[in-house]
């Protein structure tokens, strides 16, 4: 037996797939307008709204289809739990009749409330920081090396003359003590 939402289903799915061609479609269009349109970026920008606007829509439709189905088959569930259940007519025909007995009814105990106590929430700690390292001074280069050579260098903004230890693999990063300027030395 066939719902007639099954059949909406089934349409509203191939008529959003249908939608979603098209939108790939002008995705297609517009990207071959790019490369062949150089002047014309509002014509590209255009195709591609267009494609935008058709998948979205086609998503939409998806997914109003499948919320159709989810409501058609939770009907369907609702259905059968109602139902009575089928016994094959052997069975029905070896058991005997069920004798209708009648039971007072039972009354109602109540039970005092218990509380149920939930496990402390643990405190939110935040997560550890990064540690930031600072750029290493002159000073502090030029204590722990003393293999290497110390050079005096000229700021060209204030020109005061400062030491700095010279890197022997290339380029040394210098900085004024006085102004601040930094710079490379060769």
């Amino acid at each position: 037996m066939e719902f007639r939402g099954e059949r909406t289903m089934a349409h509203t799915i191939k008529i959003a797939i249908a939608i979603l061609v098209v939108g790939l479609i002008f995705f297609v269009v517009a990207d071959v307008a790019f490369l062949l349109l150089e002047d014309s970026k509002l014509i590209v920008f255009g195709i591609g709204a267009l494609g935008v606007i058709f998948s979205l829509i086609g998503i939409i439709l998806i997914f109003m289809a499948l919320d159709i189905n989810l409501k058609i088959s939770g009907k369907k569930v609702e259905e059968k739990q109602g139902q009575p259940q089928d016994v094959s007519p052997s069975v029905q025909a070896t058991q005997p009749a069920p004798q209708q007995q009648y039971a007072p009814p039972q009354p109602a105990v109540t039970k005092p409330a218990t509380v149920v106590q939930q496990p402390p929430q643990p405190q939110y700690t935040p997560p550890p920081q990064p540690k930031v390292e600072s750029r290493p001074t002159q000073a502090e280069i030029a204590a722990p090396k003393t293999q290497e050579e110390v050079k005096k260098v000229r700021c060209p903004a204030c020109s005061t003359v400062f030491t700095y230890v010279k890197n022997p693999k290339g380029p040394t990063w210098v900085k004024c003590p006085n102004c601040g300027k930094e710079g490379v030395v060769y």
